[in-house]
């Protein structure tokens, strides 16, 4: 009788995860490009904002590689092409990804939203960040069953993990000592890499090396040892002779970057954006309240990238001479939010309906960007930030839809009806919860 038991060649499935004894080819991920690829049928992108579009990118495009790169180590090819359809989804919707719908680079928009980016992750950082785990396993857990075999952690991943931790040495037992990053947060094979290459035994620990001076008698001496191995070895000897072990006392690892000194993915993914320089005045933006659709477009806005007049023009596509709202001169996004004399006149009878005399378009500091032009009307001495974030979030909002109402529908409301709006707008969004623009009206 034979056994219930199916034969089949590597790649195997198991738990989900492709197993193979040999490296995984870019087709043995080829169902994870297909299961992100498929929840795209189901959503009807045309018909979602662009915010709600950016959160099922977070929340389920982004989700589906998690399981796997948390185990695997895929190719570069496999997350560009995971990459592909969330930028299709997010810009385009279920539509084909052009130029012309991609407004921000998708580097950009994968930095956190503090230093400017939409917080969407980036794969090839936060797979690195999930390997980690393994490293810092190694050390906490060596009961594990895994600990001793090969894992998914490449030199970059190793480089990162000895700059993200401190250790502290005791006996020596469980440091490695070319590999850990023991000598004040270096490892010796990154101090003396030419000895490192000429050693015999290369994953000693500490304390194997350091007896009897094993690390220098494992050196090959052959002809091809040459002054640059003297310097080196003259460089590491005379740092790890300062090392003194101490008996009964085990190795201790610390994560640098938490409070803790525990791992976390989070810290880990953080660390790679270091010298990324932030962004604060436009992070600001998504801590304002608000509508995400009116923050999503804010975004796009003050780092000109909607289709204003001038980019249109740029890329010699069909637009209107002037601007929609004066029809007096070319339309800029910093026209649209400052200079545009319909937009003075909306925010000096707002200064009058709010009580806040600074807000008038007279008293503003001169701005060469959109983005400036955000920054001295929401940082303006004396006045509630908070409040006047989100006034201005709203204003912008409202002046955009009517200048699209006049160019594309040959809708044109009246200065008395757009400021009608504003006003009903703002009551809308005190109901709620905006609760620092209620504070700001309702003032004595």
């Amino acid at each position: 009788m034979g056994l219930p038991v199916k034969r089949s060649a590597f790649p195997i499935r198991y738990l989900g995860l492709p197993l193979s004894t040999t490296r995984l080819r870019r087709v043995d991920f080829q169902p994870l490009i297909d299961k992100t690829a498929s929840k795209l049928s189901s959503w009807h992108g045309r018909n979602l904002t662009q915010a709600g579009r950016a959160t099922l990118t977070k929340s389920v495009l982004t989700a589906q590689p998690v399981y796997s790169l948390t185990a695997l180590k895929p190719q570069k090819e496999v997350l560009d092409e995971i990459d592909k359809i969330r930028k299709r989804f997010l810009w385009a919707g279920d539509k084909m990804l052009t130029g012309g719908k991609c407004k921000i680079n998708w580097t950009r928009s994968c930095l956190p939203k503090e230093m400017g980016g939409l917080g969407l992750l980036n794969l090839e950082k936060f797979s690195r960040a999930l390997r980690l785990r393994w490293l810092w396993h190694e050390w906490v857990s060596p009961e594990k069953a895994w600990v001793g075999s090969d894992i998914p952690c490449d030199d970059t991943d190793r480089l990162l993990f000895a700059a993200c931790t401190t250790i502290t040495i005791g006996d020596g037992k469980k440091t490695k000592f070319w590999q850990s990053g023991w000598l004040h947060g270096r490892r010796p094979r990154d101090i003396a890499p030419n000895l490192f290459k000429a050693s015999k035994r290369k994953c000693r620990t500490v304390a194997d090396a350091l007896q009897n001076s094993n690390w220098i008698r494992e050196i090959r001496n052959t002809t091809t040892l040459s002054i640059t191995h003297l310097v080196e070895f003259v460089q590491l000897w005379g740092l790890v002779r300062q090392t003194v072990l101490q008996n009964g006392t085990q190795d201790t690892i610390k994560w640098k970057l938490s409070a803790t000194g525990e791992y976390s993915t989070a810290s880990a993914y953080k660390a790679q954006f270091l010298g990324t320089i932030a962004a604060p005045k436009l992070s600001c933006i998504w801590r304002t309240w608000a509508p995400p659709k009116c923050k999503f477009f804010a975004w796009l806005i003050l780092q000109n990238r909607v289709w204003s007049a001038d980019r249109l023009a740029t890329r010699g596509w069909p637009h209107n001479a002037t601007c929609a709202l004066c029809r007096q001169t070319m339309e800029t996004a910093l026209h649209l939010l400052a200079d545009c004399r319909f937009t003075r006149r909306i925010w000096d009878h707002i200064a009058l309906w709010v009580q806040e005399p600074l807000l008038k378009p007279s008293n503003w500091r001169i701005a060469n960007t959109a983005f400036e032009c955000w920054i001295n009307i929401t940082t303006t001495a004396g006045t509630p930030r908070k409040a006047l974030r989100s006034l201005a979030l709203l204003i912008m909002w409202v002046l955009w839809n009517e200048r699209n109402a006049r160019i594309f529908n040959r809708k044109e409301s009246s200065f008395i009806s757009v400021i009608g709006k504003i006003k009903e707008e703002v009551s809308a969004w005190i109901a709620a919860g905006a609760r620092p623009l209620g504070a700001l009206l309702l003032r004595d």
